[in-house]
């Protein structure tokens, strides 16, 4: 197999809700016709009617896109890897808690009440909160995107 120097990203531009049906037909051409001029076909999760190739040139993505029903065409110019792996990250920004802070539940079986944070496992992205809206002392483990900072 070859090593080749240059790779570059090529956006094609789909029908929108297509771009999986595209990504398929395309990894199934890059096997059968044994192309390997393509290293990556990638879905961005939240964009719509758009798929992302990497691959040696342009000639190379309109040979292989050609003749597909849901390809409008490939986009001018080129995508920064930077973008491309902002794209497909998944980066969540999660609350900034620690122990002793009051925290209103949002999700789960105990959404709407109040607790205090008893621990916090970042590890796991879990905290272990003592309800205080119970008239027993009750602790539970929720993960940390379940809950909302109230006080400090």
């Amino acid at each position: 197999m070859e090593d080749f120097k240059y790779r570059n990203y090529y956006v094609l531009r789909v029908t929108g809700g297509q771009e999986i049906n595209v990504a398929l037909i395309l990894e199934e051409r890059i096997k059968t016709n044994n192309i390997n001029e393509i290293f990556s076909v990638v879905v961005p999760p939240n964009i719509k009617g758009y798929v992302i190739l990497e691959a040696t040139g342009p000639h190379v993505v309109k040979l292989i896109s050609s003749g597909i029903r849901h390809v409008k065409g490939v986009a001018h110019g080129l995508i920064q890897k930077e973008d491309v792996t902002k794209f497909v990250s998944k980066s969540v920004a999660l609350p900034a808690v620690k122990e002793g802070d009051l925290v209103e539940v949002i999700s789960g079986p105990f959404r709407g009440m109040q607790a205090q944070v008893v621990r916090v496992e970042s590890t796991k992205n879990e905290v272990v909160l003592n309800i205080l809206e119970s008239s027993y002392p009750v602790q539970v483990t929720v993960p940390l995107e379940q809950v909302k900072p109230v006080k400090r």
